[in-house]
């Protein structure tokens, strides 16, 4: 009987983690997203937010196992990169031209976080530094 209870748990538990790294949830652009930067990183959670959040530019999030957070709009494009400890964001992550601008003036700074909204693109560097820029990628300032 023992075996059985324990078959039983293991077997809901597996079926719990399944459920919570499933990709399947989220729109082909945020999989292709995930599966094109993060390959190497395997899947916690997806969340779907549901329509009546504030924040309805953040539908679907996605925990990846080296902590980092992921976001994506309801039509599965990228909106932020956030990371709970610290974990460094891939540049190819990250939009090509703040990768160049970043590469020329801030060589040796790991990107932390990494946010766009219709205006403006914001980066968080290691050190605390942020980095904004337009909505094109273009340098604005520093804070």
């Amino acid at each position: 009987m023992k075996k059985v209870v324990v078959s039983a748990f293991c077997a809901l538990f597996s079926i719990g983690m399944y459920a919570q790294s499933n990709t399947g949830n989220l729109p082909g652009t945020a999989q292709d997203y995930v599966n094109q930067h993060f390959s190497s990183v395997s899947v916690v959670k997806v969340d779907e937010n549901s329509n009546w959040q504030i924040w309805e530019d953040d539908k679907y999030e996605v925990v990846l196992s080296n902590g980092l957070k992921l976001d994506f709009d309801e039509n599965g494009n990228i909106v932020e990169i956030d990371s709970a400890n610290r974990e460094a964001i891939p540049a190819s992550a990250l939009p090509a031209k703040i990768v160049t601008y970043l590469s020329a003036n801030h060589a040796n700074a790991q990107v932390v976080g990494w946010e766009k909204d219709d205006n403006e693109q914001e980066i968080e560097l290691s050190d605390g530094t942020e980095v904004e820029f337009d909505a094109e990628g273009n340098f604005r300032k520093l804070d």
